[in-house]
């Protein structure tokens, strides 16, 4: 009977997580970027018919959605890194406390020390509760106006960007299927072989 120790978990710390947030997002990106490849092979490819728009629409859809969670994912990540800091913060202050508790100091010292250390406390309390709250961005409260505006910019500085260098389009390369089948190409590595040996 075998005795099987039980591992011990380890805990991640949070910019591991970040990290994966951002791996997700470009996962994310490089959907949409192949969806949009999609969109334009077929429409090149294809006449178009009511198919053919259904199809479109549903990639554009799920472009659409694609986006939703990217949007999620930042979010997310932005939170993390909030928590990062929260936790570098900490840390900090457990580093302060323990160099305060090292130092020979008399009574007095002691008494006043406790007392900033005290209305530290507070302070950092106050701090600690306003950082950890969640995120909230009011994307809900943003206007059409200012989305437009926006919008205007992004697509400004898409022009500028794109001046600046030529994006390459994204190639699908299938493998090519052999022409030979299975038999002739026994056939031939057999007769490779022999005429290798000198047979």
């Amino acid at each position: 009977m075998k005795c099987f120790r039980k591992k011990t978990k380890e805990k991640e710390s949070i910019a591991t997580y970040i990290n994966d947030m951002k791996n997700l997002d470009h996962t994310l990106d490089l959907m949409i970027r192949r969806v949009q490849q999609d969109i334009i092979r077929i429409t090149k490819d294809q006449k178009p018919t009511k198919h053919l728009a259904r199809r479109r629409l549903m990639y554009k859809r799920h472009i659409q959605n694609i986006e939703n969670r990217r949007s999620n994912v930042l979010a997310r990540i932005l939170q993390l890194e909030n928590l990062h800091l929260n936790e570098m913060q900490i840390n900090s202050l457990q580093n302060i406390a323990a160099a305060h508790k090292n130092i020979n100091i008399s009574n007095e010292d002691v008494e006043s020390l406790i007392d900033k250390l005290d209305s530290f406390k507070d302070d950092f309390e106050e701090v600690n509760e306003l950082l950890t709250k969640d995120i909230d961005f009011n994307t809900d409260e943003l206007d059409e106006e200012e989305l437009m505006k926006e919008l205007e910019h992004c697509a400004e500085e898409k022009e500028k960007l794109s001046a600046k260098r030529n994006e390459e389009e994204i190639k699908l390369v299938f493998p090519e299927v052999p022409k030979e089948n299975k038999k002739d190409a026994w056939k031939r590595k057999f007769d490779e072989q022999v005429w290798t040996m000198g047979i």
